[in-house]
């Protein structure tokens, strides 16, 4: 028959187990204050972020051109100090899209993978504690109901692990080439990342690329942006005729996607830049940029506006 003081003993145990439990998820939602230098805070961003064209490594890690694409980024905008790890993290992932996030979110979906580990623990803690009450009792437990409880707490662990991967495969992160979790070589977020890489070194393969895009997704800004600008870049080294063809299919793309998105910056630091260098209309130009730049574009766009702005003030005589 069980004791007074082995009951006590047991409350005491009990109680010592939940003030761990509480002690460590209290320790672990704990945010860390964040690094003390910018490198340390390049690093602890750049790990956070998947390579969108490689196979599982981290932008830390890898040396692939995308990865270090990313890494000027992050570094340039931590040099900045405008923005959180969190907000230069959330901008990542709204340009090369949610999968390339190592760490998944903690809001919608994604937070259950957060959650459910927590919430299976619980339940199997109050299904043991009862488990082990009903062992306790002075009647005798038969082998047949003590062999019942067993397989139900084991069925629980199993059920609570499988449910966990489950969550974390669906939810989690999406790498390109993962066709089993919805990242397809030729989806939109692969299209860009290829098109972005190729820009700077082969405009014909990325005007090809963007344009692919805009044939499943009309009106995905960044490629309507993006296309327009390298489309106009190309015909400054061609003849008047086309130069003013590509001006006016530039222009009207370039108004599609501030019409879209009016917060979008790239669209209207482009409209500025070609507004004054192949339209030489100093004043549109001057209330573009001026947009433009109260936007927070990216640190590469931002410098070629900048400079812009200079040359446009001073035809304006300001």
């Amino acid at each position: 028959m069980e004791t007074r003081r082995t009951r006590s003993v047991r409350r005491v145990v009990w109680g010592g187990i939940a003030l761990v439990t509480i002690a460590a998820l209290s320790f672990g939602s704990l945010r860390d204050a964040g690094p003390l230098t910018q490198q340390d805070r390049i690093d602890s961003v750049t790990k956070r972020i998947a390579c969108p064209t490689c196979d599982g490594e981290s932008v830390f890690v890898s040396r692939a051109s995308a990865a270090q694409a990313i890494r000027a980024e992050v570094a340039r905008q931590v040099g900045d100090g405008v923005r959180s790890d969190d907000e230069i993290v959330a901008y990542i992932a709204d340009r090369f899209g949610g999968e390339v996030l190592l760490v998944p979110r903690g809001e919608g979906l994604d937070a259950l993978i957060w959650v459910l580990p927590v919430l299976v623990s619980v339940v199997l803690i109050i299904g043991l504690a009862a488990a082990f009450r009903r062992w306790r009792r002075v009647e005798p437990v038969a082998p047949s109901r003590r062999r019942s409880w067993m397989v139900g707490v084991g069925v629980a662990i199993v059920v609570g692990v499988g449910g966990g991967v489950l969550v974390a495969r669906q939810a989690g992160q999406r790498l390109p080439l993962q066709t089993a979790t919805g990242g397809i070589e030729d989806s939109t977020a692969s299209l860009l990342a290829q098109a972005r890489l190729a820009g700077g070194a082969d405009v014909t393969s990325a005007i090809e690329l963007y344009g692919r895009v805009l044939e499943t997704d009309p009106d995905n800004v960044e490629a309507l942006t993006y296309r327009a600008w390298l489309i106009m870049l190309s015909a400054r080294q061609f003849d008047e005729s086309l130069r003013n063809q590509a001006y006016a299919s530039t222009i009207t793309a370039l108004g599609r996607a501030i019409e879209l998105d009016p917060g979008y910056p790239d669209a209207m630091c482009f409209l500025g830049i070609v507004v004054f260098r192949d339209g030489g209309d100093a004043a549109s130009a001057k209330e573009f940029v001026d947009r433009c730049l109260d936007r927070e574009p990216p640190a590469e766009v931002r410098g070629l506006v900048e400079a812009l702005k200079k040359e446009v003030d001073d035809v304006l005589g300001e």
